[in-house]
């Protein structure tokens, strides 16, 4: 599961960092699929064209769509999606964008709801962040209880 959420973090950071490439020429996507293989060690395949990005890598593959520019870095809609290849240990992930907030405590950050499905049970985080990735927060349901944390990275 930790791995599940760094390949989806570095997911995000590079989904940025694609939004940003697309205005370059067709080279960008190489330059970003090189980028991506170089940073997990895997497969990746980039089409900006689509706004999507697929990586494959030993546990499974992560599908992103949506992809937007650095204008539109919280593109409501888009989507990352991690499926698990391991026989034993089958967990299906999802990020979903549901937009920028625009009031209340999170105005300003971005809000995505993370889905996952693992050995029959489902969970959701709901996790509010700046465009920098740097701070933000998630909350969650754990037990009937109400989880919120902050975090800020340097």
């Amino acid at each position: 599961m930790k791995k599940i959420f760094v390949l989806m973090s570095v997911m995000l950071v590079l989904t940025l960092l694609a939004g940003c490439a697309k205005v370059a020429e067709k080279s960008a996507e190489q330059k970003l699929e090189a980028q991506i293989e170089k940073e997990t060690g895997n497969d990746a395949k980039v089409d900006l064209d689509k706004g999507s990005m697929e990586i494959t890598t030993d546990e499974g593959k992560i599908e992103v769509t949506g992809v937007g520019d650095e204008k539109n870095w919280c593109q409501e809609g888009a989507e990352w999606k991690f499926t698990s290849s391991n026989p034993g240990e089958q967990a299906n992930a999802k990020w979903t964008i549901k937009g920028l907030i625009s009031s209340g405590e999170y105005a300003g950050l971005c809000h995505v709801e993370y889905t996952v499905i693992s050995e029959g049970q489902t969970n959701k985080i709901d996790y509010y962040f700046a465009q920098d990735g740097k701070s933000g927060y998630f909350e969650m349901d754990a037990g009937g209880q109400k989880v919120k944390q902050e975090w800020h990275n340097q």
